[in-house]
């Protein structure tokens, strides 16, 4: 994206302020012209002064030139500070809006872009771009608007006061500007590096952070901070050439003032000792020269800011332009309560668009029935229950609960009436109560009692000091694997949800445990129909059906004493798991 065309986006990100931003637009155009009328009139008070036009000045003649100049100079102090005052509320309140849109629609996308996206980089695209909008926002509206209006609209008008003096004014902007546009060009490209390398310092420090156990354990401190030292030295030599740059820049700048000033007075002074230009024409244009100086400062700090953040911008805007594969139809309407009628019809899925992950899947389950998939890794088992709750869309074929295609409701109340339960536990870094609340937001504490109870976790809850006020920490880390499962069972349980998916939902639990939440989870079943994925055949011994996938297809279905009769497929995992003692004949659950 062009600079322009990225700045305009970034001006147009303002909104609902986007009106009270041009507000202060105008009042940058009337302060531009009052800080650019003040030179003048002190010039033509200089000429009735020094009585280059004609006689004594009387107090008459100097009153009016005099009230206007400190007019506009009172203008200009006042203006100054209330868009100074207005731009600072506006920018940070849009700020933070930003940020809120940025993580909304983060939350949208879909997971094959958190797969692919560092948690980390994520998180940095969202405070930069949202502090770099804040800075430009904050720049414009405060300073930039008004150095571009006198830079561009009124250094023109210098020529109808005196042109010789105007073109060597004209001409030394042009010059400067010149020399930036071509510092620009140089370091475009390399400061798009540099912030590649300030992404991978987040990356490598976000999963360095986040797997503190794991380096403390197998000793990886100084290994990780040689690495992370390794990308800062690449970080500093992609970085150091730019600086040096726009130092150079900035030392032109500042050479320029002196320079320009002194051209003026010079030149000013050869056109006066011929007649060609008035004291007060000299005492204007200095003072031009001073306050477009100062512009031309303000100028190059605003593009050499924009320059430092376009590549974070870039980045911001990048994401923000994601759309999510799975999205509401645009007359998607409520599902509201459905009864958990499902059926696959032909459903076909591929993730990269070569191999099949789910290849003419069709099944059907009754209301309250339980329904199990097993499969190596790999074979589609968890893709297909993905496409269940909409993780993802089918390419071909379509799924129907309560004779409804899904993709009819919309995506929110669907997901209303499905719970799952990961194989791995997500839980927040907040109190136990506010995890269960995730489930339904308005629980009372006897429901939430109940459903840790149902779960088998109310024991653990009761030793915890602060009990449902605990804070679970990072990935609930403070608490044991067992017991972040059984807290995400808890959540789902208190969902009460017609269509529950548990994916591997017991796989973390001490044997002892995982007995008494089956019986649990047996009798939370009843009524609804439930999905569950599991490789410890044990958890499925009274599933009322099992599928069997390989590579995406069913081939194998039936309950589990019909399957191990079949000596196929899950005859083999059931003898493996012990589950079955001779190929024929079925074996009783332990």
């Amino acid at each position: 994206m062009s600079l322009p065309r990225l700045y305009l986006r970034v001006l147009l990100q303002l909104g609902p302020e986007l009106r009270l931003g041009v507000m202060l637009v105008v009042a940058n155009l009337a302060l531009a012209v009052a800080m650019f009328a003040e030179p003048y009139l002190f010039g033509r008070i200089i000429n009735l002064l020094t009585g280059t036009q004609g006689g004594k000045p009387t107090l008459q003649a100097l009153l009016p030139l005099i009230s206007m100049w400190l007019g506009f100079g009172l203008v200009t102090i006042i203006g100054g500070v209330t868009i100074a005052l207005h731009a600072d509320r506006l920018s940070h309140r849009q700020r933070l809006n930003v940020m809120s849109q940025y993580f909304e629609h983060v939350l949208t996308l879909p997971l094959s872009f958190h797969t692919g996206t560092h948690s980390g980089r994520t998180l940095k695209v969202m405070l930069d771009g949202a502090a770099g909008m804040f800075w430009l926002w904050l720049g414009f509206l405060r300073d930039h608007c008004a150095a571009l209006v006198s830079l561009l609209v009124l250094l023109p008008f210098t020529l109808l006061i005196n042109w010789r003096l105007a073109l060597l004014l004209v001409g030394l902007v042009v010059l400067f500007a010149v020399l930036t546009g071509l510092v620009l060009n140089r370091t475009h490209m390399m400061q798009d590096k540099v912030e590649s390398y300030h992404s991978e310092l987040a990356e490598h420090t976000s999963d360095a952070i986040g797997n503190i156990p794991v380096i403390q354990s197998f000793t990886r401190v100084q290994a990780e901070l040689q690495q992370l030292r390794l990308v800062i030295d690449r970080l500093l030599s992609a970085q150091i050439p730019v600086l040096s740059w726009w130092a150079l820049v900035s030392v032109a700048t500042r050479a320029s003032s002196t320079l320009t000033v002194t051209a003026i007075f010079l030149l000013g002074t050869w056109l006066h000792l011929n007649d060609k230009a008035s004291v007060g024409d000299i005492v204007t244009f200095m003072g031009y020269a001073t306050l477009l100086i100062g512009k031309l400062e303000a100028a190059v700090g605003f593009v050499n800011q924009l320059f430092m953040q376009a590549p974070k911008l870039n980045q911001f805007f990048e994401v923000l332009d994601t759309t999510p594969h799975v999205q509401d139809r645009p007359n998607a309407i409520d599902a509201g309560t459905l009864n958990g009628e499902v059926s696959f019809e032909n459903v076909s899925f591929s993730y990269d668009g070569k191999r099949a992950a789910i290849a003419d899947l069709s099944f059907s389950v009754t209301k309250g029935k339980t329904i199990a998939l097993v499969g190596s890794t790999g074979s589609g088992k968890s893709t297909t229950l993905g496409l269940l709750h909409r993780a993802f869309d089918p390419q071909s074929g379509r799924i129907m609960i309560d004779g409804h295609d899904i993709r009819d409701f919309s995506l929110q109340s669907l997901r209303r009436n499905i719970a799952v339960v990961f194989q791995e536990p997500m839980l927040f870094a907040r109190t136990i109560r506010e995890n269960l609340e995730v489930g339904r937001a308005d629980a009372t504490d006897a429901e939430m009692l109940d459903a840790l109870e149902r779960a088998q976790a109310l024991e653990f809850i009761g030793r915890q000091a602060d009990g449902l006020h605990t804070i679970v920490g990072e990935r609930g880390r403070s608490l044991s694997g067992g017991e972040r499962q059984r807290l995400s069972i808890a959540r789902a349980l208190l969902k009460n949800p017609p269509v529950l998916i548990l994916d591997e939902a017991t796989s973390a639990l001490d044997a002892s445990t995982e007995q008494k939440l089956q019986r649990a989870l047996e009798e939370v079943m009843k009524g609804r129909t439930t999905f569950v994925i599991a490789h410890r055949l044990a958890t499925i011994r009274n599933a009322d059906h099992i599928l069997v996938l390989d590579q995406g297809r069913i081939v194998e279905s039936g309950t589990f004493d019909e399957l191990v009769a079949v000596n196929g497929r899950f005859a083999a995992l059931a003898q493996a798991q012990f589950m079955a003692t001779a190929p024929a004949e079925p074996v009783a659950a332990k």
